[in-house]
């Protein structure tokens, strides 16, 4: 499929992943036992429900320690998550189960082997349109690493394999295995547990992750996020030396996501307080909006935190401004009351410069008079368990606050690869600069000022054409032509009247009119006589 050079692709060329799993790394600590079979299972419940185009196609597990043992082949991941679970499951039996070291020799290369066969397996048995999309495989090694034989092993694998079908090969080392072997000189990477280290083969990455949950759960993260590199995602159009489109400045980009969107995960409206969103689902038309109930939220405020320390990389959703309450409903003493608390709050949000942080209280399914609203949108289990979002509220001068949606854990995405600001070459600082002093420099931004063409947009796609206009007029010195499809019955003559509508009438047909039915009213006796007394 032909791409148009200002297009890409969406999520293209996502390879499929085979994850092999080294039992006798796991006979020395069994905590980590215990963090991957979680984070592998945290990981597929968000992998298999998300939304949209797939982000990873097919999955598959193995085990290996004196052969190589199947516990997934390659499978759809797509709410497929009741047997990928099973599979997690089955890993930890055979990684709890195992008490002694044995390894057979050339394992690793037979593992790796019998992974690339699955692969050609699976490709053969895929449709065209599933072939031209998945091209490659990306097998994960999970292992100690210790073995120098292992080096070689995976090397024969790559001799032996197609490098046309095989994206890379990944050996994980988890820092608490190396404790156990002694290792003080390895350069292991702080914060986010991530360092690499290419070998000369260019197909081979190593990649040493700490053993707590949170890195290994970044390492499976990182499968979610767009690894396409045919195309790049953005352009950046600085002015030029000149007001001509050709000697602008152009800078290409790439972009990342940070969060995941929680509108492509079941219940979006545990991470919003734009009603309208996350109910959009549920009524598609105006007349089944009418008669909907929504819950109000109550959001417990857990946190204060510095408004320069709020971090704009995890805050998403629509902007909703809050302000104190007007509901009719409240005595008066409690209206003003609450009024003045909420501009108390506001006032010292502002004089502290800080912002609070508050979760989603969940609630459960109420029943309530509305039955529409038990259908649409609280269907499911009397009491189903619902997560808590999490949000920011911002003050503003104007004694009003503004909420946004904040992260929670499961939905942010670990941020890998970036430049720094070291080694700027004096050229590139000497032209930026130069295109900054070409463009103005604004003391706010009025929204009024920038118009977007919507409205103009909108009316072209579904105003009314100028051909819809003309279509039902007639004119009267022109005769008239009837379709065939809309001729009259035979008999029936038409013709125009004063107005220019067509009226019709028959052949033989004596315009008399008719007296009016003489009708008397009178007095009605009712049908069913009812007796005096009961």
């Amino acid at each position: 499929m032909s791409v148009p050079s200002n297009a890409r692709t969406l999520l293209g060329k996502q390879p499929a992943r085979i994850l092999l799993v080294d039992s006798n790394a796991f006979l020395k600590d069994s905590d980590v036992v215990d963090n991957l079979i979680e984070v592998m299972d945290n990981f597929f419940s968000i992998a298999c429900n998300l939304g949209g185009p797939s982000r990873m196609p097919l999955f598959g597990l193995m085990t290996f320690s004196s052969y190589p043992e199947i516990l997934l082949p390659l499978s759809h991941v797509k709410s497929n998550y009741a047997r990928i679970q099973n599979a997690i499951q089955d890993l930890k039996s055979a990684l709890k189960s195992r008490n002694m070291e044995s390894e057979t020799e050339g394992i690793v290369t037979r593992s790796i082997e019998e992974a690339c066969k699955q692969f050609k397996r699976q490709m053969l048995l895929s449709s065209f349109q599933v072939r031209g999309v998945l091209q490659q495989v990306e097998i994960i090694l999970l292992t100690d690493g210790q073995s120098k034989s292992m080096q070689y092993q995976i090397e024969e694998a790559l001799e032996n394999s197609d490098p046309a079908n095989l994206k890379k090969i990944q050996m994980v080392i988890i820092d608490s295995w190396l404790k156990y072997f002694g290792e003080t000189n390895v350069n292991l990477s702080q914060g986010s547990g991530f360092s690499y280290n290419g070998t000369a083969s260019g197909l081979v990455d190593v990649l040493r992750v700490d053993g707590d949950s949170q890195s290994l759960q970044n390492l499976f993260n990182a499968w979610l996020l767009d690894t396409n590199t045919d195309n790049e995602h953005l352009h950046l159009i600085l002015p030029g030396e000149s007001s001509t489109e050709n000697k602008n400045l152009t800078i290409k980009c790439d972009l990342q996501e940070r969060v995941l969107n929680p509108a492509q995960l079941p219940f979006y409206e545990q991470f919003t307080v734009h009603s309208e969103s996350a109910s959009m689902k549920t009524f598609p038309t105006p007349s089944k909006a009418s008669g909907i109930c929504i819950p109000v939220h109550r959001i417990v405020i857990t946190d204060m935190i510095p408004l320069q320390n709020v971090c704009e990389s995890i805050i998403f959703g629509v902007p909703m401004i809050v302000q104190a309450t007007s509901c009719w409903k409240l005595e008066w003493e409690e209206l003003e009351k609450n009024q003045q608390q909420f501009k108390a709050l506001c006032y010292l949000l502002m004089e502290k410069e800080m912002a609070m942080i508050g979760k989603m209280k969940t609630q459960g399914n109420h029943q309530s008079g509305n039955r529409r609203m038990g259908r649409a949108l609280q269907s499911g289990p009397a009491m189903e368990e619902k997560p808590c979002g999490w949000y920011v509220f911002l003050p503003a001068p104007n004694g009003t606050l503004l909420v946004k949606g904040i992260a929670a854990k499961e939905l942010l995405l670990p941020h890998t690869g970036t430049l720094g600001m070291e080694d700027i070459s004096d050229d590139a600082l000497e032209d930026i600069n130069t295109c900054f002093k070409k463009l103005p420099v604004l003391e706010n931004f009025n929204p009024f000022h920038r118009p977007s063409g919507l409205y103009d947009c909108l009316k072209t796609k579904y105003g009314r054409h100028e051909e819809k206009h003309t279509k039902h007029k007639f004119n009267l010195n022109d005769d008239m032509s009837i379709s065939p499809s809309k001729q009259p019955c035979p008999g029936v003559t038409v013709r125009l009247d004063n107005t220019g509508r067509r009226t019709s009438s028959m052949r033989g047909r004596t315009n008399k009119k008719l007296p009016p039915l003489p009708v008397k009213v009178g007095h009605l006796n009712p049908v069913t006589e009812f007796p005096q007394e009961l």
